[in-house]
């Protein structure tokens, strides 16, 4: 089959593998502006700069759009095992944990299936529960964290612990909701917990949490490549925030980075590109999707035009850069084409889940994919390095950041061009076929469930869980 892009194939690769720009702006994100924490300073600085360097590459109407949302600040954390000895527990509050300090027993609930937390109601209840960050096994999609904590709150759990499933890793760190004291801590520091239960029968902690919810400004950074045909266009977005406790450089810098990038290679060809592409870094994607929901709501008149998504999270890490369609199968000749064009073996695979940016854009019917290797993450098993505070810039992989960029700036040349777009956009109903098959539909509506179970004990509710209650819609986009 005749390319007829070969000769633009060529010379985006070759200014692809001959730049390290993705490397160079990942260490200035990480070393100069840390974890670009929501409400931190570091983001706004950070954003300051990704607007600079789009501006820079050509790009047009480069801007930041502010947005508000319910941010957090980290104070002192305490777990303590007070019975059948006394011993400290090296911890780390989650990420929009409740301040106050509680005592139970310790209810260890392995790694946390869907369907014991109601099975053992009546030992979880008034007391701390443990889990593991891993996926229980036979799980036909992953066991999110927060799915994990709502069903421990809505079983009358006072305490939360999160224990990491990897050795050497320290304590993980990951967004919950503002109802009880939450921490992380370390594989080895969960295994003792678990030996110490199983050889003496019982238990009894004391965990501690001061932090501090409020709400802050963060903002998103939107730049623009238009195309002469003003009928359709193409998103590719990350999310440039990490966790306060570490740079979080390959979650996600590394995909935000190799969304710059994808711009600058892609402005140095617009000449040969018909429709728009616009490229966003989004804010406050780790606890809770703020900036792409912010971003959704704020151009929701825009959404109809949107011809494709494409989500860089998790993109450029390692592993071959392939296509994570979301259930998509009509597009998987459309990718497979772009893989042949490069001439390597790459991955285009099927699946969706609602916890990064794509999810607000794949609700409103919007064909979205994300980039990336099944094989890897099933090798891997979860985060690896993520959510800890060894996500460090010496973990970042250039080759991969470049194959990334190569990939999907041949993508996006085919997407842009092309007439015959296979796909369109879904129905509301096609949606909810579409969550309900990959086994979701109960996950949202832990929301709901977790609304009226807050409600009926409002008058119990520390005040940031009652702050939280009232801003709690149970939809779709808030349910992670």
């Amino acid at each position: 089959m005749v390319n007829p892009y070969s000769d633009l194939d060529k010379r985006i690769l070759g200014e692809v593998y001959g730049s390290t720009e993705t490397m160079d702006n990942l260490v200035v994100l990480c070393d100069d502006y840390n974890s670009r924490w929501p409400g931190s300073g570091d983001d706004r600085k950070a954003c300051e700069y990704m607007a600079g360097k789009l501006e820079g590459y050509g790009l047009e109407d480069v801007h930041m759009e502010s947005l508000t949302l319910p941010g957090w600040n980290r104070g002192f954390s305490r777990l303590a095992v007070i019975s059948p000895k006394e011993k400290e527990i090296p911890c780390i509050a989650l990420p929009h944990s409740a301040s106050g300090e509680v005592e139970g027993d310790l209810v260890f609930l392995g790694d946390g299936p869907v369907d014991i937390y109601e099975k053992r109601e009546d030992e979880i209840e008034g007391n701390i529960v443990m889990v593991t960050s891993r996926t229980p096994p036979g799980m036909g999609r992953p066991l999110h964290r927060n799915e994990k904590f709502q069903r421990s709150v809505l079983a009358g759990a006072a305490g939360f612990i999160f224990m990491n499933h990897y050795p050497t890793y320290g304590p993980p760190t990951g967004g919950i909701s503002p109802i009880v004291p939450s921490i992380g801590i370390s594989y080895e520091e969960g295994c003792y917990l678990e030996r110490l239960l199983e050889r003496k029968g019982r238990v009894k902690l004391r965990m501690e949490t001061e932090c501090e919810n409020l709400d802050v400004e963060s903002w998103n950074v939107v730049a623009d490549l238009p195309g002469a045909i003003d009928d359709e266009m193409v998103i590719y977005g990350g999310h440039y925030d990490g966790h306060d406790i570490a740079v979080g450089a390959l979650d996600d810098a590394t995909g935000a980075v190799c969304v710059m990038e994808a711009a600058r290679v892609l402005a140095r060809e617009r000449e040969h590109l018909q429709r728009s592409i616009r490229f966003i870094a989004f804010a406050a994607e780790e606890i809770g999707l703020y900036g792409s929901r912010a971003y959704v709501a704020e151009h929701e008149e825009e959404m109809e035009d949107v011809r494709f998504m494409l989500n860089f999270d998790g993109a450029g890490r390692s592993g071959r850069q392939g296509f994570g369609l979301h259930g998509w199968p009509k597009l998987e000749r459309f990718f497979g084409d772009v893989a042949s064009a490069i001439g390597v073996d790459i991955p285009i695979s099927q699946g969706v889940s609602p916890y990064s940016d794509h999810w607000p854009f794949l609700l409103k019917g919007i064909p979205t994919s994300g980039m990336g290797d099944p094989e890897e993450a099933r090798r891997r098993g979860g985060r690896g390095y993520g959510h800890t505070m060894h996500d460090t810039v010496d973990k970042a992989d250039l080759r991969a950041q470049r194959e990334c960029v190569a990939n999907s700036s041949l993508a996006a040349v085919r997407i842009l061009n092309t007439d015959d777009w296979p796909v369109s956009h879904r129905t509301q109903e096609e949606i909810e076929e579409l969550v309900k098959g990959r086994g979701y539909d109960e996950t949202l509506a832990l929301g709901a469930w977790l609304k009226d179970y807050l409600t009926e004990r409002r008058g119990q509710l520390r005040p940031e869980a009652k702050a939280y209650l009232d801003r709690l819609t149970a939809s779709w986009e808030e349910s992670i």
